[in-house]
């Protein structure tokens, strides 16, 4: 029987069918993703280069490389960085996490389309890559959002969102013990998992977290893929999670209008964390 956060999980996936909060799949397989990176204001990059390091490190010896996703923001890069080209030759995967570390489900239309295809720009110019994966900051996203990403080449029709809430934003209560136990919670068939940097402090605590979770993940049997290779390893028809011949219509009719004013945000709610923490 699957637990009952996994259970309220495939709820809330069939209630929000534009997201993809985990894929829907019997292969042991999940997706690391890792937000908000590189730092500001870091000449060196170095609390960025702490992640690919913990990452590469365990690679060493490990039987199947990890690869990650990392949703970058645009206006974090810094002049003369070479990180993006650092995270490819790893083996990992960049996508678009916008211009600013702001709640785009708020901005009208037009401000949405700014954030959207100038991170794009700017990714794709210094990679010379495709994105196939758009993640809206705080996990809200809204009708007009959804129709953008469709209309812009290369993108997947879904927003990329996650199998759990993010704890290590929680500056108070993270800790790299907590956060590997918490993460090691939602470890089945198809997860999707997100950890930060954006800061030394962030990038710091999940270097130092990585290494254990990667681990356990490892000793339950699965492998760690980028979003896109969790997507790609899916059968074409189950490719859209949750998403059934009732919900497809109700979708296509309610993406037949565009807004002039932004529609309010949807506000998906994953599971909720463990009710107590490890002893």
């Amino acid at each position: 029987m699957a637990p009952p956060h996994h259970q309220l999980l495939t709820q809330v996936a069939r209630m929000f069918p534009d997201a993809l909060f985990y894929a829907p799949t019997q292969v042991p397989l999940v997706a690391l993703t890792i937000d908000d990176v590189p730092t500001p204001g870091e000449c060196d990059d170095a609390s960025t280069r702490l992640i690919l390091k913990a990452l590469d490190t365990y690679n060493r010896t490990a039987k199947h490389p990890v690869r990650a996703t990392f949703f970058v923001i645009t206006d974090h890069f810094n002049p003369g960085s070479t990180i993006l080209q650092e995270i490819l030759a790893g083996g990992h995967e960049i996508a678009n996490h916008g211009t600013t570390d702001t709640t785009p489900a708020i901005l009208q239309p037009a401000q949405f389309a700014r954030h959207f295809q100038e991170a794009h720009d700017r990714i794709t110019d210094l990679t010379q890559q495709p994105i196939r994966w758009y993640r809206p900051g705080r996990g809200l996203y809204n009708r007009g959002m959804v129709d953008h990403i469709r209309l812009t080449p290369g993108y997947e029709s879904l927003v990329a969102l996650a199998s759990m809430i993010p704890f290590d934003t929680m500056q108070r209560l993270s800790t790299p013990n907590l956060n590997t136990w918490y993460l090691a919670q939602f470890i089945f068939p198809g997860a999707i998992f997100v950890m930060h940097g954006g800061s030394m402090a962030r990038c710091v605590q999940t270097a130092q977290a990585l290494p254990g979770l990667l681990r356990l993940i490892d000793h339950q049997g699965y492998r760690v893929v980028t979003l896109s290779e969790l997507y790609d390893s899916l059968a074409p028809s189950t490719a859209s999670p949750a998403l059934d011949a009732t919900d497809a219509t109700a979708a296509t009719a309610a993406t037949a209008e565009t807004p002039a004013e932004p529609p309010p945000p949807h506000r998906p709610l994953p599971p909720a964390p463990p009710s107590r923490p490890p002893a």
